[in-house]
């Protein structure tokens, strides 16, 4: 699904040049749980963002389903990633004014869906992480674990091949960190792959690969019996 081949990243900041990622190559197949983790400024978030086609190589090749999107438009890569990734946040980046129904159907407006299709499928995703009842309460009356199960279903709504998590139990406490990880978990068995960034061992437990990164580079890339 993903091949990124000696892709770099630069930021430069006045007179400065930093480089978050240095020459990195990685591939992750369909249907995988990779977990990357790493310490502040490693390069893990940068990689994130590229995956997740949020921002864009400085150098290097980056081949989504055996198309290179690196030259993409901004459209063309607004339009990939509102058909095939879903994210997930680790503050869970609601709309306060928006209930949980609401907020879900956000980012199918641009899916060409028509308005009943787009209702069917956000009650469909709220449903699949057991928030059926809880449709039309906005976020500040539902707790830390049901909105960041709200941002799993607006995730997964349009049906993505791919879900990006940041972080996604940094806000909660360890049970509901367990119930987050369990949704996921169930949404990689049925076939979507996970890409998650984490600096907690027992959540990067969870993937069938951890990826080790330090200072833009990949220090490790090892298999794992998954939790």
């Amino acid at each position: 699904m993903i091949n990124i081949t000696s892709i770099s990243k630069e930021y430069v900041m006045g007179d400065n040049k930093l480089l978050a990622l240095n020459n990195v190559d990685v591939s992750i197949n369909e249907g995988e749980f990779v977990s990357i983790m790493g310490s502040s400024g490693s390069g893990k978030s940068t990689l994130m963002n590229i995956i997740g086609c949020l921002d864009v190589p400085s150098h290097g090749d980056y081949f989504f389903r055996d198309n290179n999107i690196s030259n993409y438009s901004s459209n063309k890569l607004a339009e990939l990633r509102n058909k095939d990734i879903g994210f997930i946040f680790q503050n869970f980046n609601l709309l306060p004014r928006l209930n949980a129904l609401e907020n879900v159907i956000l980012p199918l407006l641009y899916s060409g869906k028509s308005k009943k299709e787009r209702v069917e499928l956000a009650l469909k995703a709220l449903e699949n992480v057991g928030l059926k009842d809880r449709t039309h309460h906005r976020p500040n009356q539902l707790s830390g674990g049901q909105q960041q199960r709200v941002s799993i279903a607006r995730a997964i709504a349009g049906t993505p091949k791919l879900i990006l998590a940041d972080e996604p139990t940094g806000a909660l406490d360890s049970t509901t960190s367990l119930e987050i990880m369990k949704i996921l978990n169930d949404l990689n068995k049925s076939g979507i792959t996970i890409v998650l960034v984490t600096h907690e061992d027992d959540i990067a437990n969870y993937g069938s690969r951890i990826i080790k990164m330090k200072d833009g580079k990949i220090l490790e890339d090892i298999k794992n019996v998954p939790n």
